[in-house]
């Protein structure tokens, strides 16, 4: 087989030099011609030594599917599916699939770029087509669909059907663009008479199209301008982006956390790697072809913005107010990320794709701005729910990140997520509170020593067990000088966006009965631990790196937290219900698994003793569910759910403008009426007194100074009137079973755990 192998690859490298002239001559003037340098050739070498000896699976790439790689790198660099056939992926898989393993040890990108060179010929082509295309009529009006997505697509069987294809791709773009002018939305951070005012100064845009016929027209020069820009960035990519490509190809056959980074992402190891703030407080990452919001960070100007969400996709990007639009759609997440941040104070706007309704696209306008540290730090506010015909004080601590110090610790010295909360519990306990909250929604994780420090303020014992790929499991305990700062009832609320650190936490303090966990039916589900090997390490003359993953965390019951998350105890309905967001539906994600359980000592059962455990939550989850089934406030979440459902299951959109139109219009005011109905349940929020700690209070009162400078003396009333109250209906529900709890407990007799 080895000397087949060898055979194959003999040939593959001729045609490769017979082929060489006649690639040149097919390559657009712009293209230097593609060579696998000696740098790229040491790289490719030691990225594979990583793989095949660092990674947890121990996997060599002879035992990869090496047909399904060459499909993965094809993908990659055709992300539409629709510029390729099936013949073409047939013809490479053919190729190179039976040598590929041995190229790669070798460190040869001719597969790479040999895959590249033929894209680029069809892209090349297809833009002469959508050119000829653009001056022929289009149906508007037509009874047909499109799907958008078409990542799980195969590829056109044939030239012909990739037409008909691109026909429809282009007959949706222009419908879309076509809405854009419907449906000027803009926003921006600024709140209040401030606001209105810049809004008002505004002129108003002349040469807006008005007519059916002047919107057409505008739309077709605009997406032809796109696909013209897109293709203009393909040909541009160079040998090290397209090498990025493969290499990331071939470490997502490991898992999905797995990658290459090269000098240009190590400069940009902040965005490309650890994806953080990029001066609009929002976590990006590339994905099928488009930038995609994967979080936002409170007090950041998107958030603040409330016209960004999580799963929204970024089109295109501009400079100040009137800067042009910059299509980013197949363009490297770090070129887009370099556009989107900026001087402090300046402008910029983002074409957005909301991941609710596609239709509605948006123009956003923010203003950049440093990411104070403290804006992430944890905070806490003081509830008065009622219980029975009384109230209770309930303490809930808002934890966005485990921050503290150490490499790469973004800027966190001085700060430690376990200091700052035991400060807030003593702030707590000092307002007399009954039971906490700990809110680890929306919370990725951070540094694995604060997660472990964290839980020794709740409980003593094993937090985590980390399993190497040699099979040896260590466990991480608290170690017993940390002191207990909390032994009342003790709650944590989790979404789909608690991962990593966070489902440490909740997962140890479920399985030491320390807490009960309520929220999503699951969490993130990542359960790996990554680590960056500098390949300078094998060769002193590489400033790249590989990103692989090299251990498996597990929760004290030797459950692994891998693909299924922590799964509360109480599961309260959310949005997130039908999306698919998780680990679990990431391709090649590591698989779930268990091991031995750690032995745990101190087991708390909620304060009520064993006996009474399994009573108590079936009790609180009774009352929760009543609660559910009646109130208005959940029948207003099933709508949304049911709304949101129902925009995922269509997957096709109509190329008929008018019905895009209608549909369009249905959305908007859908949307309009959640508004106003969050607005009205916001009125009957619980009475709160907010905390902080004392870093977050000199921060907001010099914000708050700087904010009161700003605006004139008949206007500062506004500043109360920007504090909106929020709505939100998982938080008011993990209160009442809360109190629910402390409830139960005051009529019991007393257990000590």
């Amino acid at each position: 087989m080895k000397l087949i192998k060898i055979l194959l690859l003999t040939v593959a490298l001729l045609a490769q030099t017979l082929a060489g002239v006649q690639a040149q001559q097919l390559l657009s003037t712009n293209r230097v011609p593609l060579q696998t340098t000696q740098k790229m050739r040491n790289e490719t070498r030691a990225m594979v030594l990583c793989l095949e000896n660092g990674h947890i699976s121990r996997t060599a790439l002879s035992d990869l599917d090496m047909r399904q790689f060459i499909r993965e790198y094809m993908q990659r660099v055709d992300i539409f599916k629709m510029f390729f056939t099936t013949a073409d992926v047939q013809h490479f898989q053919d190729f190179f699939a039976q040598s590929s393993d041995i190229m790669l040890h070798q460190g040869t990108l001719l597969p790479a770029f040999s895959i590249y060179d033929k894209f680029i010929d069809r892209a090349e082509k297809r833009l002469a087509w959508i050119k000829e295309r653009m001056k022929k009529p289009f149906d508007l009006k037509r009874s047909d669909t499109f799907a958008y997505d078409r990542s799980k697509a195969n590829w056109p069987a044939n030239i012909k059907e990739a037409d008909d294809l691109w026909d429809k791709r282009l007959t949706l773009d222009i419908i879309g663009e076509m809405l854009s002018f419907d449906n000027p939305k803009s926003s921006s951070t600024k709140k209040g008479k401030k606001a209105l005012k810049e809004k008002k100064a505004q002129p108003e845009d002349k040469n807006a199209p008005k007519t059916f016929e002047e919107k057409f027209e505008k739309a077709k020069a605009e997406v032809l301008k796109r696909y013209e820009h897109l293709i203009e960035n393909y040909v541009k990519f160079d040998t090290i982006e397209i090498e990025e490509l493969y290499l990331n190809a071939l470490s997502e056959m490991y898992d999905p956390h797995s990658t290459f980074l090269s000098e240009y992402a190590l400069e940009e190891f902040d965005i490309a790697i650890r994806n953080s703030l990029v001066g609009i407080g929002a976590t990006l990452q590339e994905k099928d072809g488009y930038c995609s919001v994967v979080e936002l960070l409170p007090g950041g100007p998107a958030k603040e913005s409330k016209q960004i969400h999580a799963g929204d996709k970024i089109l295109a990007v501009g400079q100040g107010e009137t800067g042009e639009m910059v299509d980013v759609i197949g363009m490297k997440l770090r070129k887009t990320v370099r556009m989107i941040r900026g001087k402090e104070g300046s402008k910029v706007r983002l074409l957005i794709e909301p991941a609710s309704n596609p239709s509605a696209r948006n123009t956003v306008v923010l203003e950049r701005k440093e990411i104070k540290l403290t804006t992430k730090l944890a905070k806490a506010v003081v509830y008065t729910v009622p219980m029975g015909d009384k109230t209770v004080p309930i303490g809930v601590i808002d934890l966005p990140a485990f921050y503290g110090e150490g490499p790469g610790d973004d800027g966190a010295k001085g700060f430690s997520t376990s200091k700052n909360v035991a400060e807030l519990l003593q702030k707590l306990k000092d307002c007399n509170v009954k039971g906490i909250i700990l809110d680890l929604r929306r919370n990725g994780g951070g540094f694995l020593n604060e997660a472990i420090s964290l839980a020794g303020l709740f409980m003593k014992g094993p937090v985590v067990q980390v399993r190497s790929g040699m099979g040896d499991a260590n466990v991480l305990s608290t170690d017993g000088a940390e002191k207990i700062a909390w032994t009342g009832p003790l709650m944590v609320l989790v979404d789909r966006l608690s991962a990593s650190a966070s489902e440490i936490v909740a997962g140890a303090l479920q399985d030491h009965k320390r807490a009960i966990i309520v929220g999503d039916a699951h969490t993130h589900g990542k359960g790996t631990v990554q680590t960056v090997c500098p390949l300078s390490r094998i060769d002193p003359q590489q400033k790249s790196a590989a990103k692989f993953t090299i251990q498996k965390w597990y929760a004290p019951s030797g459950n692994s937290i891998q693909l299924k998350g922590v799964e509360p105890d109480i599961v309260l309905p959310s949005l997130f219900d039908n999306m698919e967001f998780g680990e679990k539906y990431q391709d090649y994600a590591l698989k779930w698994d268990s091991i031995s359980p750690a032995q745990i000592d101190d087991v708390w059962f909620y304060g009520v003793g064993k006996a009474q455990a399994g009573a108590l939550i079936a009790k609180l989850n009774a009352q929760s569910r009543e609660r559910q089934n009646k109130l208005d406030e959940f029948k207003f979440l099933k709508e949304r759910i049911d709304w949101l459902k129902k925009r995922q299951d269509k997957k096709d959109l109509e190329l008929n403008y008018d019905m895009r139109q209608a549909e369009l219009k249905k959305a908007e005011a859908f949307i309009d009426s959640v508004e106003k109905r969050e607005e009205e349940f916001a009125k009957s929020n619980f009475k709160k007194q907010e905390i902080l700690l004392e870093a977050s209070k000199k921060n907001l009162e010099k914000k708050e100074e700087d904010l009161k400078k700003e605006i004139k003396s008949d206007e500062e009333t506004l500043l109360d009137e920007d504090k909106e109250e929020i709505f939100d209906v998982q938080l008011r529900e993990a209160l009442r079973i809360m109190a629910d709890w402390i409830e139960i407990l005051n009529q019991s007799p007393k257990t000590n755990p």
